[in-house]
């Protein structure tokens, strides 16, 4: 009679299990796709959702089978997403998903979903560090944004949220604005509010306002304690950290350090783990504790090799272990500063500072014509507003002429002051003993030429002026005199092999096969040049030296260890 009860006990709970998930996904299946209070609830209820596309789908296949454009528009978002998730790297089925959502709000002309998809793929730009792909979408969002109604958008906390996520990013105090904005539409207290609050901490900080960043922190760390976020709260303790590191109170930093690395070990946040680790690291050998560095930084390292779009952090690791080995392990820091090289490369191209600088750039470009924009709007409601729309037009004629000559006058001088370098350096490098200590330091100043040159180049690289595209046309043909003609690579090859003789003739009795051009890498590797230094020199591109790397090494097979193993033979 009891083992009947428990049956029919067990069956009640397993049907009422049942009924209660149909019903969720029925509710779900049924929500107002056409308010955007519908549209929320969906997406937050994915917000949670765990990697498995295929439950992914199931759970989305009202979305897609539904007639409403709206719908369709959040399978696509929703669904990239997931991929997302899944693969946790940039991904061509996150990227056409993507894309698609945009499209079809686009198509729609529907201003909330239009933001909302553009942030959605924003967020996944900026967690993958594709910087350049990122900002121009993150403008235009921050167009359509101040052009709509906050009551009118999707999730209006989150979208001011990332948009102070981006200008901290390029540390432009607008950050701070958005952040309180967001706050406007948060619940208080929440994990999410501690959150900003940290966020616009770090702001300050950044600024060098001390005072206001241990304010918000504190702030910060009350709400977390309040809301039982202990996640937030290590994470406050490392930005804590910072400031008692910045006043010079280093053991009070390392406390604080060692209570997040707690936390996030026991929360399992490696990405928490590894900046706190770093951070305490270069504190310890502050203090010439240097105990438990390389451990420390051991376990940072293994975080940091685990995703791509941690690289920035795993360099950071790399650089702490060769100031510690300090030529004691001369194997162990040979692999390491290969790696290094690799990194910087890497993130040459990424998020690495000339993309963020550029990004910066294109970020006060827009500033600027909002500015002019709204000056021009206010200027149309004056009585006055031809005559003071005439006045500026002068006035920016006047002001564009003055700094076309005051362009072109510095063009000018700079041109003339690099040719006299030029002329003054190849004067010095003749009347010196021409060893290849001498030549290598005519190649480094011939490879700065050529990046003060470039430099210029992109300056007036849009002009229409016949004066300016002189201009340009005779730094262009500055650029070719720096890069390594035949009569300069023959003197430079017959100093290099006076001077490294051995290794020319280990080169030339093991590698019969080598070409000239194979040479002029294998040289120009051995003196320590990279591959950006080796394509301004050679006049090619960084991956034509790639290439032609790649290339050797397949000619060279097994023999190809035994190369490198000559070149790097000190």
């Amino acid at each position: 009679m009891i083992f009947c009860t428990k049956k029919i006990k067990l069956f009640f709970v397993l049907y009422a299990f049942v009924f209660f998930s149909k019903l969720h996904a029925q509710k779900l299946s049924s929500a107002d796709v056409e308010s955007i209070t519908g549209i929320e609830s969906i997406i937050i209820s994915e917000n949670n959702s765990k990697k498995d596309t295929i439950k992914l789908k199931n759970r989305l296949s009202f979305l897609k089978k539904s007639s409403g454009k709206k719908s369709q528009i959040l399978y696509y978002a929703l669904l990239a997403n997931g991929f997302s998730s899944f693969f946790d790297k940039i991904n061509s089925r996150s990227e056409y998903n993507y894309l698609k959502s945009i499209e079809e709000s686009k198509k729609l002309n529907d201003p909330s979903l239009m933001i909302w998809t553009q942030l959605n793929y924003s967020k996944y730009l900026y967690f993958y560090c594709q910087i350049d792909k990122l900002i121009p979408i993150v403008l235009n969002t921050m167009d359509k944004c101040d052009q709509t109604d906050p009551s009118e958008m999707i999730l209006p906390q989150e979208t001011f949220k990332f948009f102070g996520w981006i200008m901290s990013t390029v540390e432009d105090m607008s950050a701070i604005g958005y952040y309180k904005k967001s706050m406007q539409y948060m619940k208080t207290p929440s994990s999410e509010s501690a959150g900003v609050l940290n966020a616009i901490g770090n702001c300050y900080f950044r600024n060098k306002d001390l005072a206001n960043a241990m304010h918000y922190f504190n702030k910060s760390e009350t709400m977390a304690l309040k809301v039982g976020d202990s996640i937030r709260y290590a994470k406050i303790l490392g930005d804590k950290a910072l400031i008692y590191e910045e006043k010079g109170n280093l053991k009070d930093a390392v406390h604080l350090l060692k209570q997040d690395i707690f936390y996030s070990q026991k929360f399992k946040i490696d990405k928490n783990e590894m900046y706190a680790s770093i951070l305490l690291a270069k504190i310890l050998l502050k203090l010439k504790d240097t105990d438990k560095v390389e451990e420390i930084l051991d376990r940072a390292g293994n975080i940091a090799s685990s995703k791509s779009y941690y690289r920035s952090s795993l360099k950071e690791v790399i650089e702490l272990k060769l100031s510690i080995l300090k030529g004691r392990n001369p194997e162990k820091e040979l692999l390491l500063r290969r790696q290094l090289k690799q990194i910087d490369e890497y993130l040459l191209s990424t998020n690495g500072n000339t993309v963020l600088q550029r990004s910066h750039w294109l970020i006060q470009k827009k500033k600027y014509e909002n500015n002019t924009n709204k000056i021009r709007l206010e200027l149309e409601q004056g009585e006055k507003m031809k005559k003071i729309y005439i006045l500026i037009l002068i006035l920016t004629i006047s002001l564009s002429i003055v700094l076309y000559h005051s362009l072109n006058k510095k063009l000018k001088a700079k041109r003339i002051k690099l040719e006299n370098d030029r002329l003054l350096f190849e004067q010095k490098l003749n009347d010196a003993s021409s060893d290849i200590d001498a030549y290598t330091e005519y190649l480094e100043n011939k490879n700065k030429q050529i990046s003060i040159l470039e430099n210029e180049l992109e300056v007036i690289k849009t002009t229409t002026s016949r004066h300016l595209n002189d201009e340009k046309r005779k730094l262009e043909e500055m650029l070719s005199t720096h890069l390594m003609t035949d009569e300069n690579w023959n003197a430079f090859k017959r100093e290099f092999i006076n001077q490294h003789t051995d290794f020319y003739n280990a080169i030339m009795e093991n590698f019969p096969e080598l070409k000239e051009s194979n040479l002029k890498i294998i040289m120009l590797q051995k003196l320590d040049f990279n591959n950006y230094e080796m394509s301004n020199l050679l006049g090619v591109t960084i991956d034509a030296v790639k290439k032609s790397k790649q290339r050797l090494k397949k000619k060279l097979g097994d023999k190809y260890d035994l190369l490198f193993e000559i070149i790097d033979y000190k």
